[in-house]
């Protein structure tokens, strides 16, 4: 039997409090209330804790309800979501990396990054680092859906360019699961400022 894949209750607390500070007090409860699939309505009931695990499928319930109440039927709008919650982690709970590595060195260490926030839910590896080609690859993952994809996206470029180096345009996920690739794949260019 397979496990469960699961968040952390830090990715659901980050995503709140973005769509509160961006929308008004208020905004992520009637959000979820309008838009949010049953299952996650349940499990956003009861409090939310930093180091807890929850279902994934709460979580891709709440990025599909985000989707639906303010992505103003934009589909890069988790790669947006992406971006705001990869800028709040590399100045919060990351802060400390920035301090101590190159560029470099915090790209080959994204697989402690997906694991803190992912259980189940296969594993992060660098396989190329250089500014002229980095790619990320998350294996054992296909039920990784598409909505978190695009967060992804947004995540690993704002996470890189708060390190000090800028991302090229052509930034994107090259493979999918749900496109039916073997794996989902992140790759991207990038320059030190």
């Amino acid at each position: 039997m397979n496990a469960v894949p699961r968040a952390s209750g830090r990715a659901f607390l980050g995503l709140i409090r973005h769509v509160n500070e961006t929308h008004g007090a208020g905004a992520f409860k009637a959000a979820a209330a309008q838009h949010m699939p049953a299952v996650t309505q349940a499990m956003l009931g009861s409090r939310i804790l930093h180091a807890h695990w929850y279902p994934y499928e709460a979580y891709v319930g709440v990025l599909t309800g985000l989707e639906a109440a303010f992505g103003e039927g934009r589909a890069d709008y988790g790669r947006r979501l992406g971006m705001a919650s990869g800028q709040r982690d590399i100045n919060t709970v990351f802060k400390v990396y920035l301090a101590i590595a190159s560029t470099e060195r915090l790209i080959r260490s994204c697989s402690k990054v997906w694991a803190s926030y992912y259980e189940n839910a296969g594993s992060m590896e660098a396989v190329a680092w250089a500014p002229t080609n980095t790619v990320l690859r998350i294996t054992g993952f296909e039920a990784m859906a598409p909505q978190h994809c695009r967060l992804m996206e947004g995540w690993m470029i704002s996470t890189m360019n708060a390190l000090g180096v800028d991302v090229s345009d052509d930034a994107s996920e090259s493979a999918c699961t749900s496109r039916g690739d073997a794996f989902h794949e992140f790759r991207c260019t990038w320059t030190k400022r």
